[in-house]
């Protein structure tokens, strides 16, 4: 292993793999790296020599204050010392460009009498993102199950319960609001669960104008004595069935927990003045406004603060947001209502 850089066979077919490949001596000294390792440092600007021949990675894992740093020296030392043939282990890598995900594996092997561990990188991302995806949707199928197995059957049951007790009677006018309020309820749910069932990407893809798509939502909704108002307006690419959506759930989020019966819901354009990524909408109303505590459980699946709710309002709110690539916080508005700001928006040329 003297002459390990020499042009030999060997490591020839070794910079052909497309996995970054490192050796390492006894101490963790880096003494040879194949193609695809210098390549990787070359693309996502590596400081120094991208070949890292003669840094010593232990060294550098340890000097990280990051747990899969930690994870990887541990494991790699462990591999030298003899306790254990290999290690490897999945982490999550980020480069200027984007997030992906690496299966570290290392082996030792002998040469001439010493020993040195062989450590790859194989970039695993195509894989994680299938299984984060498919995690997903079984996240939405799990939540469609159980409204379907549970949420359903409380106001099924309360409907039955009222239909049964006017059979023998003369038709009870209280009695059949209640009827038709725990149908209502039904239909909601229903429509809620088959919006996150079905709808993870965008579907259809064209040019819409912020104001028109907001007043067509507002229509949408029972607003009561809330007024909308729309501070200015753009163009820019949406799903308009998804974006409807969005701006449904978010006015009724806003009449239903806005504590007072003069609400205004106001609509505008982000302009990136403070940001040169936060391009987009907000949606704000001059509500009692949202705890700082709770905005970050806002949009799981199932949370409510109402006895009405179905709890997966701004839950499909974040889905469509998302499966437009655009982000979404919430925060306090000017005058301490809710105020959500929907960035990475494209705007229409």
């Amino acid at each position: 292993m003297s002459n390990v850089t020499s042009s030999s066979l060997a490591f020839s077919s070794l910079d052909a793999l497309p996995t970054q490949l490192a050796i390492l001596d006894e101490e963790g000294v880096i003494v040879y790296t194949n193609r695809a390792w210098r390549e990787f440092g070359n693309e996502n600007d590596y400081q120094g020599d991208s070949s890292s021949i003669g840094t010593n990675y232990l060294g550098v894992c340890d000097l990280s204050t990051d747990a899969d740093a930690t994870t990887a020296s541990e494991g790699i030392r462990a591999v030298i010392d003899g306790d254990r043939d290999e290690f490897s282990f999945e982490y999550p890598c980020e480069t200027p460009e984007e997030h992906l995900w690496f299966t570290m594996r290392a082996t030792r092997f002998t040469d001439d009498g010493d020993t040195y561990v062989q450590v790859a990188h194989l970039d695993i991302t195509d894989r994680k993102r299938a299984e984060l995806e498919a995690e997903e949707r079984a996240e939405r199928l799990q939540n469609l199950a159980r409204m379907l197995s549970h949420d359903l059957r409380n106001p099924l049951s309360v409907a039955v319960g009222y239909v049964e007790s006017l059979l023998g009677e003369v038709v009870d006018a209280d009695g059949l609001e209640q009827v038709a309020g725990a149908l209502d309820r039904m239909d909601d749910i229903i429509t809620d669960a088959l919006v996150l069932a079905r709808h993870d990407t965008v579907e259809d893809l064209s040019t819409v104008d912020l104001e028109t798509r907001a007043a067509a939502a507002w229509e949408h909704v029972d607003t009561g004595s809330a007024e909308l108002a729309v501070a200015d307006s753009a163009e820019f690419r949406a799903d308009p069935g998804l974006l409807g959506h969005v701006f449904e759930n978010l006015f009724r989020n806003s009449v239903e927990h806005g504590g007072t019966d003069h609400l205004t819901v106001t609509v505008g354009v982000l302009d990136g003045d403070s940001d040169a990524d936060a391009t987009g909408f907000y949606v704000e109303d001059d509500g009692v406004g949202i705890p700082a505590e709770e905005r970050d459980e806002v949009f799981e699946a199932g949370y409510t603060t109402g006895e009405e709710g179905t709890g997966l309002g701004l839950s499909i709110v974040a889905q469509a947001v998302h499966a437009h690539d655009w982000d979404i916080v919430v925060t306090e508005a000017e005058g301490g209502g809710a105020r959500f700001e929907v960035t990475g928006v494209e705007r229409s040329s």
